[in-house]
């Protein structure tokens, strides 16, 4: 009948928690690092009630977030929610990490017996154990806001949430209200930060009673300080010598610099990442008003004397802190070095290495200059020959619709949505004659081709049908199959989902599709600041173009980047982004995109098409791998 006294979650994970083979660089017992011990601690602090950690890649914060779940329901037996990005996230997120962890934690087991189950009571969106209930949702539906009371909320990635849900609003807010009437409400938030302006860490930790951030003391002169990354205008930070002629040579010279005793004879206040352990073991997180603290546990004021624990609290650490680093500080310094002065590599390298927000313009975008220098050639001989690259599984059309043109785009789909420009077809005249609608017509009907030798048609298309050719462009649907060739129309504003594929035709016999065109240009402004592999390999949400003038000269690059976000500041005070058109009169070549994209979220959402490897890549409902063109052939006009 004894009862056992709670322990810190340092303290339970050292003992308890296990990381798994596969989805950890070390699989085994855990061991909390100097610089987790009070972040882990914080979230297992039922005293605080909000915690908010802006952190970089790489110093386990994932692990962190599990082990603290695991000690909160063994020994408080909390019931808690977890909100990932989206439901797929959710559901990886609960195979790779709570089920892999769990199944090699002994306490696991005698906490829930339903571990090994396949039951009601063990799924990918819930787990119910002795006393507690655990639930892990995506945060993108508003469904999965509602009908759930926990005593702790954990917020995963939540820079990668919507900005609102609809008519909801905040997904932050909604959130919240799990947690009302529970006896320890805790808030947990956590995320690699994003955009300045449109970040929801932003706001949290702007909402935060006390930032704390950890201060390490010089192994020279003793002086405490935290680690920032520098630049050439300031003595401390980051450094290495310029002088050497490679990127390889600069990197093997980093060491941080001292605040306090840089440039001394003795050690010229060098500081060497593998003195970064002991400094650690020696540090404390401080917030700015001089309260600190070594554990998460027990506070003090700038002279020392006991004080509460604080009721909201932020954290801000990033990848120069992490003793993880197979190449230490050295690799971080190349990494820099490989992106300087390309926008499209530097954003990554502050949002995911110093965890920082990215300033820029709040455009998320290139430069067209760069864009163009970025041109590829995957294919073998002649680009008309073969444009389609082989990891391609499938194709999508964006139709824009102008007064005296209509522009084609075919864009090629990998996994990952890895993507690649095939083809930009322009016929010039009035899509209201006969004789613009059967060259249209034919257009629909091209044919590309792999350097394997497979043929691949399109297999969706969504068609521009604003402005004053609606009409012209439903006849085409009509004629052409309405669920091959769909009318789209966008609608400016944030929250609207991608593609909102109607349940039936409307009055004129079409899927008229509405768009929510804020969102996809976020998209595609955050993809273009992914560099294509120079070896060739496969990069997840890679945007490809291919070295063909006609296909994409200057215009199109002009095109694509001709869109900037400008906020806006509503009566209530809510902040929305709208984007506006600005750095050049055209954009179509960014509709076309735009349209592109909803074809194959259309095909996911509405056909279940499954974007995988080609050897695999199949639909997984009634539309078979014969193309919905096939299908839509057969209820044209229908």
């Amino acid at each position: 009948m004894k009862r056992i006294l709670p322990v810190t979650g340092t303290e339970w994970c050292d003992k308890h928690f296990r990381l798994p083979a596969g989805s950890s660089q070390t699989s085994g017992q855990w061991t909390t690092m100097p610089l987790q011990i009070v972040p882990l601690n914080m979230m297992c602090n039922r005293a605080i009630r909000v915690f908010v950690w802006q952190k970089s890649a790489r110093i386990g914060y994932t692990k962190v977030l599990v082990g603290a779940v695991s000690s909160l329901q063994d020994q408080y037996s909390t019931n808690i929610v977890i909100y990932q990005p989206t439901e797929d996230d959710a559901k990886d997120f609960t195979i790779d990490e709570i089920d892999a962890a769990w199944e090699e934690m002994p306490i696991m087991r005698k906490i829930f017996p339903f571990l090994f189950s396949n039951n009601e009571k063990n799924t990918t969106k819930k787990k119910v154990g002795l006393g507690w209930t655990l639930d892990i949702k995506g945060a993108g539906t508003p469904k999965n806001m509602r009908r759930l009371t926990k005593g702790a909320l954990f917020g995963d990635e939540v820079d990668g949430w919507d900005w609102e849900l609809g008519k909801e609003g905040s997904p932050i807010k909604l959130a919240r209200t799990r947690l009302e009437g529970a006896a320890f409400p805790m808030e947990r938030w956590g995320t690699t930060p994003t955009v300045a302006g449109e970040s929801h860490i932003e706001n949290l930790m702007a909402q935060a009673d006390l930032t704390f951030r950890f201060y390490l003391p010089c192994p020279h002169c003793g002086h405490e300080q935290t680690l920032v990354w520098g630049s050439p205008d300031t003595k401390h930070g980051m450094k290495w010598d310029n002088s050497k002629t490679s990127i390889n040579a600069k990197a093997r010279t980093a060491h941080y610099s001292c605040i306090n005793c840089h440039g001394q004879e003795e050690h010229q206040g060098k500081i060497y990442y593998h003195q970064l352990s002991n400094m650690q073991k020696a540090g404390r997180w401080v917030a700015e008003d001089g309260t600190w603290t070594k554990d998460g546990i027990h506070f003090f004021s700038e002279s020392g004397d006991s004080e509460v624990t604080p009721e909201s609290v932020g954290i801000h650490c990033w990848a120069g802190y992490s003793l993880n680093l197979s190449t230490g500080w050295i690799g971080l310094v190349k990494e820099f070095l490989s992106c300087k002065g390309d926008p499209a590599k530097l954003k990554p390298f502050v949002n995911l290495v110093l965890g920082e927000l990215w300033e820029g313009d709040n455009r998320d975008k290139l430069d067209w200059e760069l864009l163009k220098n970025r041109r590829e050639v995957w294919w073998k001989g002649e680009r008309k020959d073969n444009p389609v690259p082989d990891r391609a599984c499938v194709l999508t059309g964006g139709i824009d619709t102008q007064d005296d043109r209509v522009e084609f785009f075919i864009w090629a789909w990998g996994a990952g949505e890895e993507c690649w420009l095939i083809d930009h077809i322009v016929l010039l005249g009035d899509l209201s004659s006969d004789e613009l609608k059967k060259a249209a017509g034919e257009q629909l009907y091209n044919q590309y081709k792999k350097s394997n030798g497979e043929i691949m048609d399109v297999r969706l298309w969504c068609w521009d049908a604003m402005g004053h050719k609606t009409d012209d462009v439903y006849s085409m649907s009509r004629n052409h199959g309405s669920l091959w060739v769909i009318p789209i129309q966008g609608e400016n504003q944030y929250g609207k989902p991608i593609a909102n594929f109607p349940r039936k035709k409307n009055g004129k016999k079409v899927y008229l599709t509405r768009l929510g065109t804020d969102g996809i240009k976020a998209r595609l402004y955050s993809r273009l600041g992914k560099a294509p592999s120079s070896s060739g390999e496969a990069v997840p949400g890679c945007i490809h173009f291919p070295v063909d003038d006609e296909i994409c000269g200057d215009e199109f690059f002009k095109q694509l980047c001709s869109a900037s976000k400008k906020l806006e500041i509503k009566k209530n005070g809510q902040r929305v982004w709208r984007w506006i058109k600005q750095y050049h009169p055209f954009d179509e070549a960014l509709d076309g995109w735009n349209y592109a994209h909803a074809a194959l979220n259309i095909l996911e959402q509405r056909f279940g098409f499954v974007l995988i490897e080609p050897e695999v890549s199949a639909l997984k409902k009634t539309v078979k791998t014969s193309g919905i063109r096939a299908a839509a052939e057969r209820l044209k006009g229908g």
